[in-house]
């Protein structure tokens, strides 16, 4: 994985966890997946076939650009779903800051809606 991406991944973490632990309201936490997790699911997928990937909660983006990382070599994308305007918005500046939102289609709303 590139250098900058790295980078943006450790620190959209950072403040995932920074948020969520000062946060009460769930609908604002981030809930980001744990690294391990998130690098398992990067390995998972990378090693497959896969080149569509569905993902219901954006949040900040953290394991969307996992995800989009992934399967954008194979000429892949991922759909990912939210149902917050003001976290699908810190989503896409993150994903543009990873070269990684061409191959993102990002949906608002509710997931069983959708």
């Amino acid at each position: 994985m590139e250098a900058h991406l790295t980078k943006l991944l450790a620190d959209l973490e950072q403040l995932g966890r920074e948020n969520d632990a000062r946060e009460t309201d769930h609908k604002k936490k981030m809930l980001n997946l744990e690294p391990d997790t998130a690098r398992l699911l990067y390995i998972l997928l990378r090693n497959s076939n896969a080149k569509r990937v569905l993902e219901i909660g954006t949040s900040n983006g953290y394991s969307t650009i996992w995800l989009a990382h992934a399967v954008a070599a194979k000429g892949g994308h991922v759909t990912t779903i939210d149902v917050s305007t003001e976290k699908q918005t810190m989503a896409r500046e993150n994903l543009r800051r990873a070269g990684l939102l061409e191959s993102v289609e990002m949906l608002l709303g509710k997931a069983g809606t959708i």
